[in-house]
Order: C-alpha cells, then sequence, then structure tokens
C-alpha cells in the first residue's frame, strides 16, 4: 500500500506540570480555539544496533492511538520534516512497504525497539477567521523508557503543529508560529530542548546526539585534496541514498538521478585515485560499475520508449501505426518494467548493501597514501589537465573520422565531456568551500561550458540507438508480414536529423580549455 505523505511543521516547548494552557485567541491569526477529547498515544520506536536512522536524523515508529495512528517515518524537510504514513496493520513485525524508503540507510541490518513512549494528549485545534483549523496545540504528558537502556523519564511538553489549512507561503507559516508562541511563552513554556520525543525519551538533546562519534571529521585532512575529495564522496552516497526509495517505488526520472549520483562517484574516485589506496579505490570502482550497469539497462529502455513515442508523434498518421506502436513503445516499456525488476532485486542484495557501507567506511576513515596532503588546487588542476587533454584527442579523432566509424567517436567525445562534467560538479561545492568562491564559479563555468556539448551528443546517441532499434523492429515487423511504410519514414527522419558531425564541436572543446585555464 502507499504511504500517505504530508509536511510536518511543528514547535516544542517544555512546560511544568502546573501550568495552564493559555487562551491562544490571543494570538495573532487565531480567532477561536477549540479543545479535542483526549486520546492516549502508545508507540514503538525502531532502530538498527548501531542508530543508523538516528544518524541520519530519521524516525521509524509504530503508534497506537489517536486519529493517525499507524506506522510512520519521518525524515528532514527543506522545511520541517516529511512524514510518511501506513495503516497499522494486524502485526507489529515492520512491513515491507515502511521498510522501502528507509533500505539505503538500514540496509540489511536488523531493527529493534528503541524506545516506548505512551502520552497522554489533549490537543486544541486554532481556527482563523474563516473558521478552518490552521494550528495544532497538543498538551502531552509523556511517559517514556529507553528499550535498550532501561531508563523511564517524564515530562510535559506543548507541540504546536501547523495543519493543511495553514498559510501557503513559509513567511507566513513563520508569522502565524510566532504569534501563537509568544502566547505560550507568556504563560510559562520555554523552547524545548529536544527537537523529538524520542531522542528525549534516550536523555539527548537531538537525534544525531545518541549516535556515538557522529560527525566526527577527521580535522587533520582539513583543507587538502583528500578533504575535498572525501566530503565530495560523503555529499554523493548521501544523494545515491535519497535516489533509492525513489527508485524502488518507480518514481519519475529516479534511476537516472541514482544513475548520475553513480557516475559522479566513479568519476571523482578515477580523478584522485592517487589520493587514496589503490585497491579500496578499485573495489568500490567495480562495485559503482556494477550497480551502474544494471541501471543503465533500466535508463537506456526508459529513454528508448519516450524516444519512440517522440518520433511517432512527429510522423503523419498512418493505418499501421498500432502495430509500429507495439513494436516500439510496448516493447521499450515492457524492457523497462523487466530491467527495473532486476534492479530492485540487485537493490535488496547483500552486495548493493555491501557497497553502501564501503562507501560509508571510505568517508568515515578514508585509507589515504602519501599524496593525501597535496593542496586542493594543484590536484583539481591536474586532474583538469587529463579531463581536457582526453576530450582534445577524442574531438579531433571524431572530427577526422569518417562516416562509417564517426558515430563510435563521437560517443567517445561525449564520454570524455561527461567524465569532465561529473568530475568538475563532484567536487565543486566542497572545493568551492576550501578554496573560496572565485574558484567555485570558475568550476561552474567549466562544466556551463560542457553541458551542451554533452547535451547535443547524447541526443545523438539516442537517436543512433533508436535507428538501430528501427531496423531490428523493421525486420521483425517485415518478417511478420506487417506493414513497414512506418518504420521507413522514422528511419529516414532518424537519418536526415543525424546528418553531419556539430559544426562547433571544436571551437567548444577549445573555449572549455580556456576556462580551465582561469582555475
Amino acid at each position: 500500500m502507499a504511504a500517505h505523505t504530508q509536511a510536518e511543521i511543528e514547535r516544542k516547548y517544555d512546560v511544568d506540570a502546573a501550568a495552564s494552557v493559555p487562551d491562544l485567541t490571543a494570538a495573532d491569526g487565531i480567532a477561536a480555539a477549540r479543545q479535542l477529547e483526549p486520546v492516549t498515544l502508545t508507540a514503538v520506536y525502531f532502530d538498527t544496533a548501531n542508530l543508523d536512522l538516528a544518524a541520519h536524523r530519521m524516525i521509524l515508529r509504530r503508534r497506537e492511538g489517536g486519529p493517525d495512528e499507524g506506522w510512520h517515518i519521518k525524515k528532514p524537510a527543506k522545511e520541517g520534516r516529511t512524514e510518511l504514513h501506513w495503516p497499522l496493520g494486524s502485526g507489529t513485525t515492520i512491513p515491507d512497504e515502511v521498510l522501502d524508503p528507509v533500505r539505503a540507510i538500514v540496509r540489511d541490518r536488523a531493527l529493534s525497539p528503541l524506545a516506548r513512549i505512551n502520552t497522554v494528549r489533549t490537543a486544541v485545534h486554532l481556527l482563523d477567521e474563516r473558521g478552518e483549523a490552521v494550528a495544532e496545540l497538543a498538551d502531552d504528558v509523556v511517559s517514556a523508557s529507553d528499550a535498550r537502556g532501561g531508563t523511564l523519564r517524564t515530562w510535559r511538553e506543548w507541540e504546536v503543529e501547523l495543519l493543511p489549512a495553514a498559510p501557503d507561503t513559509k513567511k507566513a507559516r513563520s508569522r502565524l508560529l510566532d504569534a501563537i508562541e509568544r502566547v505560550l511563552l507568556e504563560a510559562g513554556a520555554t523552547p524545548s530542548s529536544s527537537v523529538a520525543k524520542v531522542a528525549q525519551a534516550l536523555g539527548a538533546e537531538s537525534l544525531t546526539d545518541v549516535v556515538p562519534g557522529i560527525g566526527a571529521v577527521a580535522d587533520a585532512i582539513a583543507g587538502t585534496a583528500a578533504s575535498v575529495v572525501v566530503a565530495a564522496v560523503r555529499r554523493l552516497t548521501a544523494a545515491l541514498e535519497n535516489a533509492d526509495p525513489a527508485v524502488r517505488a518507480d518514481q519519475p526520472d529516479a534511476v537516472h538521478q541514482m544513475r548520475r549520483a553513480v557516475r559522479r562517484l566513479s568519476n571523482v574516485l578515477a580523478g584522485n585515485g592517487r589520493l587514496f589506496d589503490a585497491e579500496a579505490v578499485r573495489a568500490l570502482r567495480d562495485g559503482l560499475a556494477w550497480l551502474g550497469g544494471s541501471l543503465g539497462d533500466a535508463r537506456d529502455a526508459e529513454v528508448s520508449g519516450k524516444r519512440a513515442v517522440r518520433e511517432l508523434d512527429a510522423v503523419p498518421a498512418h493505418p499501421s501505426d498500432a502495430a509500429v506502436q507495439a513494436r516500439l513503445v510496448a516493447d521499450a516499456r515492457r524492457g523497462y518494467t523487466e530491467a527495473h525488476q532486476r534492479v530492485r532485486r540487485l537493490m535488496s542484495s547483500p552486495r548493493y548493501y555491501r557497497l553502501l557501507d564501503a562507501l560509508d567506511d571510505f568517508a568515515a576513515r578514508p585509507p589515504l597514501t602519501k599524496r593525501w596532503s597535496h593542496p586542493a588546487v594543484k590536484e583539481i588542476r591536474r586532474q583538469l589537465r587529463r579531463d581536457i587533454a582526453r576530450l582534445r584527442t577524442r574531438a579531433r579523432r571524431a572530427a577526422a573520422a569518417g562516416p562509417v566509424d564517426r558515430e563510435a567517436a563521437l560517443h567517445d567525445v561525449r564520454k570524455a565531456v561527461r567524465r569532465l562534467r561529473n568530475a568538475v560538479d563532484a567536487v565543486r561545492p566542497e572545493a568551492a568551500a576550501v578554496l573560496g568562491a572565485k574558484k567555485g564559479r570558475a568550476l561552474r563555468r567549466i562544466s556551463a561550458a560542457a553541458k551542451p556539448i554533452e547535451t547535443s551528443l547524447g541526443e545523438r546517441h539516442d537517436l543512433v540507438l533508436f535507428a538501430g532499434q528501427l531496423e531490428f523492429a523493421s525486420a521483425s515487423a517485415n518478417e511478420a508480414g506487417e506493414e513497414t511504410f512506418v518504420y521507413g519514414m522514422l528511419t529516414a527522419r532518424a537519418a536526415s536529423e543525424l546528418g553531419a558531425p556539430p559544426a562547433d564541436l571544436d571551437s567548444s572543446v577549445r573555449r572549455i580549455a580556456r576556462l580551465a585555464r582561469t582555475f
């Protein structure tokens, strides 16, 4: 069953047992208050032995009681948190559909109870002048036990959460929360020292506080080339993990986003391999190539289906269109479905989970060589020179290639420019932080200059693959006694679009080389 997703924007306040809930109609924007019947909430929070969810500021719980009882996942968002909700069901075992959004975090490790929290909640709905509930004040009396340490803690807190009818701009939402907060502070409340009940149940102020060593960074490598690469690996691993649940759910563009993170990880490791143990880098790149290959199969089928739809829409209708659709579009979509199923199986395998473990370990304990302390600017310049030399060599080969070898040569150019862009974009945020905004802007200009080449050659390569698909489909149709006229139209259209190689390729490559000299 699909999860119900909503934004959770709230503020928490500590309050003593004798405090009375104030009249909140004194807050600007609140016209009336409606108290609800008290409810008892019983929640069990789960995590791995190593507290992987807490380290990522995520919560997984099973809660009974109240209008939203069920399985919940909460994860950080740009504003507040994102909450995923599933029905409670009949069992206490965590359902697979609940685990899917956090599989990249917990992997194949077992989850067990972390804390048990009982809450007696008296809620007050706060209404605006239209009579719509824009916020809820929850007056909570909490009894919580640390399931692993055995400590029992009790407290009272007020929680103000915005409801769906709240203002639709961040500024207006903050203004409403500020107005409510002023009334609560006057009544004796203080901003909570703990951001989540489960953290307070464990005697901590935040979820990351309960994880030993979280956030520990090797200060000795700060400002060096190794620090830039390690930070990039950490960020790109997070991007891969963030794409994981979207790929599992088969969301649009998810395969592409994960594949891009995989490529950038591989490129940044390849370009800076001499800073780290060669065997460790090789093992990571082998694992990334294995994952990227499976993602590539799914992505190619996805692109093929979209290309077929676009090309068929561009030619006049014909009586044989249904048969052509079946061969070009339906076959591609079936191929994507099969490839996506293979990706899902791969993403539930021990090898996939160990690859994620290895990436985490690389970022936490980088296997440095003697070159780790080289200045970041020196190593980035070295990589730029090497990547641009590769690009210029391949561009010259493409310019000299004849019709038979041209497309393969242009595809090599595309791979070279993509590798350059991936390497630049992979380290750009960290390079800007270490070397300054000017260097960051220089890298951004290099990437921007390379993007049109990658895009145009990517479109060209997709068209070449489509032409091959047309040839195969046309031959199959002919053998089956089907009309092949539409295939002929599409083939002629593809040949016309391919034509000669891009005329401005050489000048574009030279511009990238000039920009690289400014770094």
